[in-house]
């Protein structure tokens, strides 16, 4: 919807505020009345939204931004910049879910708004805000399928949450749902290991750590089953998350996983070893007993599903998972 004739002609009193008067080609003393015109500006803006021409009401609030930073109203800033930058995501997802053909304007002018709020809370030594709202970019270039895009921001926000661990949690699982929707699961694979360890040097003793702790290791091992990766390029805690569903652990008394039921461990062992014969039908008289055990989720139903595929044929390559074995898994080698 385009501006009508009132608003434009209320735009043109406005930037005759921000005006210098000039008399005879000298500026005069009267300066700018930036305060007039910030308010002036949110007053349009909400004019347009409820015309609803959004993306009349986002520029608006950028002009407001720009006056109050004349002001050095630095906090009054941010908050038109992210008001502005929320219409522009408003308007994009909108048009993603008419399914209409979108040329991304508004996300860019989203994008570019949200790298002025990132500027401004970094030169407020704000670190925390800065990367919630990386965070925030992140969701929202998720929910318009925008993955890679957003897979590289959650990277990015976990630097701003290394004393955090409850936030970064939301991102690694962020991550790694990303990741096996996409089907990298040699990257999955990795950052559930760092999140596994993240989660064991905090504290084990914590119960909902232990329900993480035991959610992602099942995930854990269902990637190395599907991955497949070569015995002489099998890092060693890989190795050792294999060995402990193994014939060896079997014969110990203890399970090595205190945090997992022990009938979801044997069952696990189970699977294990049926992959690892090969043997398909084994494999889907076990699926029953594992949809019983309540601490499977959608989430390891779908791995499992993906396990079944991959021993039906489905090709899965492992290759490249083989060459990056090697490599560190620290998260921020794969941004």
């Amino acid at each position: 919807m385009n501006p009508s004739i009132d608003h434009i002609e209320r735009l043109r009193i406005i930037y005759g505020k921000l005006k210098k008067v000039r008399f005879g080609g000298v500026v005069t003393s009267r300066k700018p009345k930036y305060a007039e015109a910030a308010v002036d500006f949110q007053s349009l803006s909400r004019q347009f939204r409820q015309e609803n021409c959004l993306e009349y009401a986002g520029l608006c609030l950028i002009q407001s931004s720009r006056c109050f930073s004349e002001l050095k109203s630095s906090t009054s800033e941010l908050q038109m910049l992210l008001e502005a930058a929320s219409l522009f995501i408003e308007i994009e997802l909108q048009i993603h879910d008419s399914n209409t053909l979108s040329y991304h304007e508004n996300l860019s002018l989203a994008l570019s708004t949200y790298q002025l709020a990132q500027k401004n809370l970094r030169e407020q030594n704000e670190r925390y805000l800065a990367g919630l709202i990386t965070f925030q970019v992140a969701l929202h270039l998720e929910n318009l399928e925008k993955f890679q895009e957003s897979e590289r921001l959650f990277s990015m926000a976990l630097d701003s949450f290394q004393d955090l661990l409850s936030i970064q949690i939301c991102i690694y699982q962020r991550l790694i749902n990303i990741r096996i929707d996409n089907e990298k699961y040699n990257l999955a694979l990795q950052t559930t290991t760092v999140l596994i360890d993240r989660l064991t040097k905090t504290s084990i003793n914590d119960i909902s750590y232990r329900r993480l702790l035991a959610s992602y290791d099942i995930i854990r091992l269902f990637l190395l089953l599907i991955l497949q990766p070569h015995p002489q390029r099998l890092r060693a805690d890989y190795a050792k998350t294999l060995d402990a569903y193994t014939w060896e652990s079997y014969e110990k008394l203890n399970i090595p996983m205190s945090y997992l039921d022990e009938t979801l461990f044997y069952l696990l062992q189970s699977i294990t070893l049926a992959v690892q014969a090969r043997e398909l039908k084994h494999i889907e008289q076990l699926e029953y007993d594992l949809n019983q055990q309540t601490q499977i989720n959608s989430r390891h139903i779908h791995l499992f599903h993906i396990l079944k595929q991959k021993m039906s044929g489905h090709f899965i390559d492992t290759f490249k998972f083989d060459q990056q074995t090697g490599a560190s898994n620290d998260i921020t080698d794969y941004r």
